[in-house]
């Protein structure tokens, strides 16, 4: 390696930060993936990591344009060492060599060297959600439910042609599959002696309109199978991106609430830095918390203290598992806003406005009628089987109530015909109930408004300072390469704004504060 290449460059600069920090990593892994044996890279490695963090940190991102600053920026040829500007096949070779368990490890590295220099430590995280727009055509998707309607019409197409192959041939073919059937078909023709034939002016014998028929189910058929397959337990995809799952975006030009293949790019953030990232196909954010905080842990060894969350992750098996691991839930509860409007006091039906007696166990109405305790049920999730228990309450009588549109309302516009009944699930109750205390304490006071000024602030910063808001590669695995390489250059920003603010080791923000986190 060349030691002198004649470049100098101030200490300040944010190559020079870049240069200093990962310098600390172990490239070890990374080494391992170019064989020893045969000629050494002309870029190593390390050096070609460098630069593409470098790039993504000044939010370039086209290897075309990274190369093109290899031989023009006087930064990236002193971050090159000496070596030769690569080209951007280069570039790209690198990315898809790379692994993903590999990029990841760089990733947990480099946040356990920012946690020397600054108040990353494992404290809480503020996790949150948004959805990033897949480099896939808007209108190349796939329905599960119509592939299940093709399948179910597939269906009764086969057992029609079944019966007429019944009757003409006399054999019975319910039981074969798509191939025995064709076979069969085949059979019928070689043995009848019938010579297909094709185009205008020839006409088909009933033995090849049945030969082709049964092909083309057989054929449609493997098309279905391919495309549930690739859903697995999504409900679309987009045949340019088959990872890319169709979602409700909230940037919607013809406000007619179009569906875009996007992912669900799950972030963790502490001390204004990303600590980790998912992607999940999961058109909302209640189901991926818990595979989200499973691979953090994996990757760190540990859970935070905190896990602070909005909204959109509270449920009751989310709370029970953070709590299992020892971590304390700071989850904002769905009906949080909404119980404390004079709508929700008007709703007379809900069990929470309901006078309930702890010896009695039993719930009073507006009407002064008893709800009594009838029965226990166990409730299991179809996707995680997760079971929850919950009691079911009963009113006495419900005739002649004169309030009893406003405690049973129906869309039907009919009377509702059985008396009142309500569902208390106790176990979810008392991790609310726990969940309510912390957050009205001065700790979770202040995490909430930490949640608000630090990870909605990096979204912002990635999806309106850098006008990050669609992915430029295809496939979950690359997808996630780039969006890791995006949180180096995150990161490496955020480090040097914090340091030139002097706000390193400051844990925590106030909201008069909020007009100094961007970078």
């Amino acid at each position: 390696m060349p030691l002198d290449y004649g470049i100098s460059l101030e200490q300040d600069r944010l190559v020079c930060i870049v240069d200093a920090l990962l310098e600390r990593l172990d490239y070890s892994a990374l080494q391992h993936l170019y064989s020893v044996k045969g000629r050494n890279p002309k870029v190593p490695p390390k050096i070609l990591f460098k630069v593409r963090v470098f790039a993504a940190a000044q939010g370039v991102y086209s290897l075309r344009s990274i190369s093109e600053q290899c031989r023009v920026n006087i930064e990236y040829m002193w971050l090159l060492e000496g070596y030769p500007a690569p080209s951007h096949m280069t570039f790209g070779r690198f990315f898809h060599r790379i692994p993903i368990e590999v990029l990841r490890h760089l990733f947990a590295q480099f946040v356990h060297q920012l946690s020397l220099l600054d108040s990353v430590d494992f404290t809480e995280w503020y996790i949150d959600g948004t959805k990033m727009e897949a480099n896939a055509n808007r209108y190349t998707f796939v329905w599960r439910k119509r592939v299940e309607k093709g399948i179910a019409k597939l269906k009764e197409k086969r057992r029609q042609i079944q019966e007429q192959m019944l009757a003409f041939t006399g054999m019975d073919t319910c039981t074969l599959d798509d191939d025995e059937l064709l076979r069969s078909a085949a059979d019928v023709c070689q043995g009848n002696g019938i010579t297909f034939v094709q185009g205008s002016g020839h006409r088909k014998t009933v033995e090849q309109k049945l030969f082709e028929e049964v092909a083309a189910i057989r054929e449609k058929q493997q098309e279905y199978d391919a495309h549930l397959t690739i859903l697995g337990t999504r409900n679309s995809y987009s045949k340019t991106d088959p990872d890319a799952t169709f979602m409700r975006m909230k940037e919607d030009h013809m406000k007619n609430g179009q569906l875009k293949p996007a992912y669900n790019l799950q972030l963790a953030v502490q001390s204004e830095y990303i600590i980790g990232l998912g992607l999940f196909p999961n058109p909302t954010d209640t189901r991926t918390l818990i595979p989200f905080l499973t691979a953090l842990e994996s990757e760190y060894g540990r859970l935070a203290d905190h896990i602070v969350a909005d909204a959109g992750y509270d449920s009751e098996e989310n709370m029970d598992w953070i709590e299992k691991k020892g971590s304390t839930v700071c989850i904002k509860p769905r009906e949080y806003e909404y119980r404390k409007t004079s709508a929700f006091k008007k709703k007379i039906g809900h069990r929470s406005n309901m006078a309930y007696d702890a010896d009695s166990d039993t719930y009073t109405c507006a009407k002064g009628r008893k709800l009594h305790f009838i029965t226990e049920k166990k409730q299991r999730d179809r996707a995680s089987g997760y079971e929850r228990t919950v009691r079911i309450y009963q009113c006495e009588n419900c005739q002649y109530c004169g309030k009893r549109n406003q405690c049973q309302p129906t869309r039907t516009g009919k009377k509702p015909t059985q008396n009142k009944m309500v569902q208390y699930n106790p176990y979810y109750q008392s991790l609310l109930d726990r969940d309510y205390d912390f957050i009205h304490s001065e700790k979770g006071i202040q995490l909430r408004i930490n949640r608000s000024i630090q990870i909605e602030g990096a979204f912002g910063t990635v999806k309106g300072n850098y006008e990050y808001r669609r992915v430029r590669h295809k496939g979950k695995e690359s997808v996630e390469k780039e969006l890791l390489f995006m949180a180096f250059g995150f990161n490496l920003r955020k480090y040097r704004s914090r340091r030139d603010t002097d706000r390193l080791q400051q844990h925590y923000l106030e909201k008069e504060e909020t007009h100094t986190v961007a970078c």
